[in-house]
């Protein structure tokens, strides 16, 4: 199936024209306003330069979103290009007498909130307001560790997940907590510790402040790699007229399971400019189209 890349991507909606020894086209996984992607001469390999993104059918079948893992592909692929693949009985027959049965790994539960975490929650988001509005001076040097104003601290406090003060109740140096709807991230103070962040209640089951970017006003969404990132872009004005709002992953894991909540809008990722951000990105990207009305990776330039 290899030799038959350019069928595959014709098939998945891929328009190509020839350009001297290469067939070029828009990248299926970015907004691409002149043709960036590519198949190579030998026909079997393809690439988008800006993506960072160079494979075979098999992987670009994965850079799109369409397969998670290399036998989900081959599937995919097959499918696409209406290759009936061969099955080998004896294969799993000597499998099953060779290995021994596994029972099959049952998925970890969601973490589900206690009356208690609930209250220590509210109880960070408490001890915040009340540093902030008395004064303490210890807003003023979280604000000097992010190189932010207090205007951005009070503007990000506000909403389901906000900011919050983990007040020395949970073993932790008091410092800053950014408030989840399902969970409480601390934020070591220490810059040279491992790990720099730690949940001290529960996780993540939406992106940090997702209730801004569901409002239907907001028609833009930033997302940036770190609650950090997103708070910076708040300062630097981006969602001072109402019609945009910024929202962060944790980290690099951005769950498939939340390209839906942003159906509609027009998404622009601002992940770290290293490999695993760039990655990331593009993995993300390839998520939410069809459900975002347009996806864009930011790739830094000017603040």
């Amino acid at each position: 199936m290899r030799p038959r890349l350019p069928e595959y991507l014709a098939a998945r909606g891929v328009q190509l024209h020839k350009r001297g020894a290469r067939l070029v086209g828009k990248c299926p996984c970015h907004d691409d306003s002149k043709p960036s992607f590519a198949v190579l001469p030998n026909g079997k390999t393809c690439g988008c330069f800006p993506c960072d993104f160079k494979g075979d059918v098999f992987a670009v079948s994965q850079w799109m979103g369409r397969a998670s893992n290399f036998p989900e592909a081959v599937q995919e692929v097959a499918a696409a290009l209406g290759v009936c693949l061969p099955q080998d009985a004896a294969r799993p027959a000597i499998r099953h007498a060779t290995l021994p049965q596994r029972p099959a790994k049952r998925p970890e539960p969601p973490y589900v909130l206690s009356d208690s975490d609930r209250q220590k929650i509210h109880a960070a988001r408490l001890a915040w307001t009340d540093a902030f509005h008395s004064g303490d001076p210890i807003v003023d040097r979280i604000a000097a560790s992010l190189g932010l104003d207090r205007e951005t601290l009070r503007h990000a406090s506000w909403g389901e997940s906000g900011l919050g003060l983990a007040a020395g109740i949970y073993g932790k140096p008091t410092w800053l907590c950014y408030r989840y709807r399902d969970g409480l991230k601390w934020r070591n103070p220490d810059t040279q510790a491992d790990p720099r962040f730690q949940w001290i209640i529960g996780t993540a089951t939406h992106p940090w402040r997702m209730e801004w970017a569901s409002k239907p006003e907001v028609r833009t969404v930033f997302l940036t790699e770190s609650e950090s990132d997103c708070l910076a872009l708040i300062q630097a004005g981006l969602e001072a007229d109402g019609t945009a709002a910024c929202v962060a992953s944790p980290g690099t894991g951005f769950s498939h399971a939340w390209a839906g909540l942003f159906t509609g809008k027009r998404v622009a990722i601002c992940f770290d400019l290293d490999p695993p951000g760039q990655a990331a990105a593009v993995k993300v990207a390839a998520w939410l189209k069809g459900y975002a009305a347009s996806v864009a990776i930011v790739k830094g330039g000017e603040p």
